[in-house]
C-alpha cells in the first residue's frame, strides 16, 4: 500500500527525519537529491537512525556508529546486519512510500 510519508520540502539535505506511519518508525533521508527511507531502529541496540550522521549514502547509528547503506540497508562492516528499506516515490512535493 502507498502512503504519503512527508513533504519533500520538509527534508534537509544530508539529515534524517523520523516519521511514524502505520505503526512503523521510518527514517527518511535526502542525499544528493535522492530520497531514501529505512527502518529507524539499528539492529544492534535499536539506535534511532534518523538522528545518525550521514556521509554520502551511509547513515551511522548515533549509539555505536554502525554504518548502513541507505540504498540497500546493508551494514558493510557486519554482513549479517541490515535494516529494511522502503521503496520511495516523489509525487510533486509529496514523498510516498510503499509499506
Amino acid at each position: 500500500m502507498i502512503h504519503t510519508l512527508c513533504r519533500l520540502s520538509e527534508l534537509v539535505e544530508g539529515q534524517g527525519k523520523l516519521v511514524e506511519l502505520a505503526g512503523e518508525a521510518i527514517a527518511v533521508f535526502k542525499v544528493g537529491g535522492d530520497v531514501f527511507a529505512v527502518d529507524n531502529a539499528c539492529p544492534h541496540r535499536d539506535g534511532p537512525l534518523a538522528f545518525g550522521d550521514v556521509k554520502g549514502c551511509m547513515v551511522y547509528c548515533p549509539l555505536h556508529a554502525w554504518p548502513f547503506d541507505l540504498r540497500s540497508g546493508q551494514c558493510p562492516d557486519i554482513p549479517s546486519a541490515r535494516v529494511r528499506t522502503f521503496p520511495v516515490r516523489i509525487d510533486g512535493d509529496e514523498v510516498k512510500v510503499e509499506l
